[in-house]
């Protein structure tokens, strides 16, 4: 492999994926069981059920529409067929046409149309087929290092986060950033008390405002939800030692590495520029990487203090420990052992170089153990009037 490349597919807009998926998306819940009958038919595809599709609210129906759109539309999605009842509030035109912008192959399946769920599922195998036999015969080929988006998340966290594995996913995002790449900073709610490090980071005063607007914006939501100190830091995070949510933000953001933030984006929103970039998406791990995802993510790099198995079902998630005891205990899950690190095995330089290595295998072909124990959960963020952040 070229220095600064990795070996990846490019697709037909001129964009390139680390993998080669097709999939099967749901417009609305009542579909679910089509995309998965679909999918246990034609094991090869990705079938993404989920809750989603049909409510009141215009504004979580228009970011469900961009979402759905944006997960569709992401590079390691060679095809897809999108699978609507026919009366969900996400409208299926809608979501094919801005993945039609990306020119990959964009099929449409109505239940209420097609006489049931049988004679859908009939078709859709049959379209899978076909999209398959044309997928398979793409082939990687050497792709600029500096074309990879790299998402970061952290789940699970502990006491250790924050002194292991977060700065070592930094020193990897610096890395990557030098390289010409994107990394996407994530959970604004995980930026509470710790704000005023990465606004001093921003690359002009505009991009300062709006990150500054946006952590306010989060405060005053989370008020509004009362004083539970639930809504800020988990269960988990406590036992793993963690006190305050301002403890946990300086962790957090730490995975961003010491780079300027070049720009604030919404969620599921693209980046427009390289460097490290802010995406708005809330605490929850799932719904944060679907955000990610739908904002063009090739894959996420998620650190665990405490051990978490999730994954996404288009983005390779390469998950790394901050402690070796949560390694030997989910090695299945766990890719690398960042708590060499607390031993002096490795130093923080030495860990994010490691990293930085695993994701350019990862973009290259390798599989992460969230894809090879089949982890694809998916959410979306409810955004409107009857659901505020959390």
């Amino acid at each position: 492999m070229m220095r600064n490349t990795f070996m990846g597919y490019r697709n037909a807009d001129g964009s390139a994926g680390i993998r080669n998926h097709v999939v099967v998306l749901p417009m609305v819940i009542c579909a679910n069981s089509v995309v998965q009958q679909i999918e246990k038919r034609v094991p090869e595809v990705i079938a993404i059920p989920h809750t989603h599709g049909c409510t009141l609210d215009p504004r979580s129906n228009q970011e469900m529409t961009d979402v759905l759109g944006g997960i569709g539309s992401n590079p390691n999605v060679s095809a897809i067929i999108l699978v609507a009842l026919g009366c969900e509030s996400v409208i299926m035109d809608d979501v094919a046409k801005i993945i039609a912008r990306t020119k990959k192959p964009v099929e449409t399946l109505v239940i209420q149309q097609l006489g049931g769920t049988k004679k859908t599922i009939a078709k859709g195998v049959q379209i899978a087929r076909a999209l398959l036999r044309d997928a398979n015969k793409r082939e990687r080929q050497p792709i600029p290092y500096s074309e990879l988006i790299v998402g970061t998340e952290c789940g699970g966290s502990d006491a250790y986060s924050g002194l292991s594995a977060n700065p070592a996913v930094g020193v990897a995002s610096d890395i990557h950033v030098d390289h010409g790449g994107t990394v996407i900073l994530s959970e604004i709610t995980e930026f509470l008390g710790a704000e005023m490090i990465l606004a001093d980071r921003c690359a002009s005063p505009e991009v300062r405002d709006k990150l500054l607007d946006l952590v306010a914006w989060t405060e005053q939501s989370l008020a509004s939800l009362g004083s539970s100190s639930v809504a800020d830091i988990t269960p988990g995070n406590l036992k793993g030692g963690l006190t305050t949510i301002e403890e946990k933000s300086l962790g957090c953001i730490k995975k961003g590495g010491s780079r300027a933030v070049q720009e604030v984006v919404g969620y599921g929103e693209r980046p427009t520029k390289r460097g490290l970039v802010v995406m708005d998406t809330p605490g929850h791990d799932i719904e944060s990487m679907t955000g990610m995802a739908a904002g063009g993510a090739h894959l996420i790099v998620f650190t665990t203090g405490r051990g978490t198995p999730t994954g996404t079902p288009i983005c390779p998630v390469i998950k790394v420990s901050s402690n070796t005891t949560c390694y030997l205990n989910m090695q299945d899950n766990i890719d690398l052992d960042a708590g060499l690190v607390l031993t002096k095995k490795e130093t923080l330089d030495t860990m994010g170089q490691i990293i930085h290595d695993e994701m350019i295998q990862v973009a290259s072909g390798k599989r992460t153990k969230a894809e090879l124990s089949e982890n694809r959960e998916f959410a979306l963020r409810r955004y409107g009037s009857d659901c505020i952040i959390y």
